[in-house]
């Protein structure tokens, strides 16, 4: 099975022998990217979250055909975050407040 880049056309052959989601199928750094409710399979390089540092880079708009100023994009990096990583964070201990009950 091949995937394309929806962004600059790279296509990347993957080999799927069971039932699994596509995203876990993507070879590493690619991945589905939301952008205004649309899913856009990009490539290591046109999904890479520098891509969306300060909004949708003038690349992937022009690329995506995108037109506009504001899209909703949808960054799972953040979530994706273990709890205990802001502890070790730049060599200071934070201290995370108790959640309110």
């Amino acid at each position: 099975m091949k995937i394309r880049c929806e962004a600059c056309q790279t296509e990347h052959e993957i080999a799927v022998t069971a039932p699994t989601l596509l995203k876990n199928a993507m070879p590493k750094g690619w991945r589905p990217r939301r952008i205004d409710g649309r899913v856009y399979i990009l490539c290591d390089v046109c999904g890479n979250l520098r891509q969306f540092v300060g909004g949708l880079s003038p690349y992937l708009k022009d690329r995506l055909g995108l037109i506009g100023q504001q899209f909703e994009v949808e960054t799972p990096e953040y979530t994706d975050i273990p709890d205990d990583w802001f502890d070790h964070c730049r060599g200071n201990p934070l201290r995370r407040s108790p959640p309110d009950k």
